[in-house]
């Protein structure tokens, strides 16, 4: 019942992803019917809305007649009333789906990937090999959260994990525990945001979770005004919080189709959940440590001269650089002068190779490492050298800004 009316699955930049194979931005892209994608309230608790846990549990009665079986009791009422984070219930929700329900174990085996690239899930040599401590602090926490998530559903819902054990499956030998820790992982890399019965809800929805994130998207998604399917459309004026395209675009044969995961979401957590990095990620942030030497002395008229050369000659990631400073510079005309603007750019530029000093590698060594190593990499791994890399590439783009900068305070 999934329709890609004017698109189809393929291969692109960014693996794999669904591409436009029609042009009329009124077709639907995708359209999966309600009553085959998982679903759980985002509110549970005091704040749960009855509306919302009722229609939730009709669409799993609905799995009946879509999917020839539906959940037990004891899971639905986990799903839709159990005091538990989002994606922990959606875990259990495709646990149960994957291993009872012939449609979604096909589609966990022809289309969802058997191993996540999620930070949280690295080795400790991949999480030496980001060269970020605190990130590494992050992920070691946020896996020993998730990993704890299991024991926490057998010890508190029993009756969930009885219900989960007793399907018989004999496709898999994998044990109901070690598909959970699958589950959660997809969870966090497939789940989306739409409303049910009037309240908010997450879904996984197979063929719309094939879309790829940008920060400039092209489509969005949403449950159907009549709530019997979900949907992903073509958006001709999309808006994020980074602005609104200037014209109209329509779609045109062979697009990507792209949805953004979160609009402010930094590559720390992108990698955290989902496994990937965007290099022109517009949310990642520059170390303070080079930053603070001009806070608040740096005068704002001089980063704004210096950010629109850098604009004019198109050096995105060093104007990037200028637009971080400008929410730390000085804003009053009268403050500093040119020898003030000079002596901060000196100590932001010794702070900024101080930090590049810092790094056990250089971008040269990186990209060398890439170059001759990414073959024999885990994907996770050349994720996190990436990751560096980029870290050391956005020092050198705030030097190439101070630069500028430096002349614009002679003039």
């Amino acid at each position: 019942g999934i329709a890609f009316p004017p698109c189809a699955p393929g291969e692109g930049s960014r693996g794999r992803g669904l591409f436009v194979t029609g042009e009329d931005p009124a077709v639907p892209l995708v359209q999966t019917p309600l009553s085959v994608t998982v679903c759980v309230p985002e509110a549970v608790g005091p704040a749960a809305s009855d509306a919302c846990v009722d229609a939730v549990r009709a669409l799993y009665a609905g799995w009946e007649d879509a999917l020839g079986v539906a959940p037990p009791e004891p899971v639905v009422d986990f799903l839709t009333r159990g005091e538990a984070p989002k994606d922990l219930r959606v875990a259990v929700a495709l646990v149960w789906a994957t291993r009872a329900v012939p449609a979604w174990r096909a589609y966990r085996r022809e289309t969802v990937p058997a191993e996540f690239d999620a930070l949280y899930l690295a080795s400790e040599e991949e999480l030496e090999a980001l060269q970020d401590a605190s990130i590494s602090r992050m992920a070691v926490g946020a896996g020993a959260n998730y990993a704890a998530g299991w024991g926490w559903v057998r010890a508190n819902h029993p009756e969930v994990v009885d219900a989960l054990e007793s399907i018989e499956n004999d496709e898999s030998s994998i044990s109901v525990e070690d598909d959970f820790a699958w589950a959660r992982a997809c969870a966090h890399t497939r789940a989306m945001s739409g409303t049910l019965g009037g309240g908010a809800c997450a879904f996984v929805v197979p063929g719309v979770d094939l879309a790829n994130h940008s920060f400039e998207p092209n489509a969005t998604f949403s449950v159907s005004r009549d709530a019997t399917s979900f949907a992903l459309t073509w958006d001709m004026e999309h808006s994020t919080t980074f602005g609104k395209r200037s014209t109209p675009t329509p779609p045109k044969r062979g697009d990507e189709v792209l949805i953004c995961y979160g609009a402010r979401m930094p590559n720390a957590l992108l990698m955290l959940h989902y496994g990937f990095l965007d290099p022109a990620n517009p949310n990642d942030q520059l170390p303070m440590e080079c930053l603070l030497p001009g806070a608040r002395i740096v005068r704002s008229k001089s980063v704004a001269r210096a950010g629109k050369r850098l604009s004019d000659v198109k050096d995105e990631r060093a104007e990037w650089a200028a637009r971080q400073m400008m929410t730390m510079a000085n804003p009053l005309d009268d403050a500093g002068d040119t020898q003030s603007d000079k002596r901060c750019v000196a100590a932001m530029r010794d702070a900024a190779n101080a930090t590049l000093d810092a790094f056990p590698t250089n971008a040269a060594e990186d990209e060398a490492l890439l170059e001759k190593e990414a073959s024999g990499m885990t994907s996770r791994m050349e994720m996190c050298v990436r990751y560096r890399l980029l870290q050391k590439r956005n020092i050198e783009a705030f030097v190439r800004f101070l630069d500028t900068l430096e002349e614009e305070a002679e003039e």
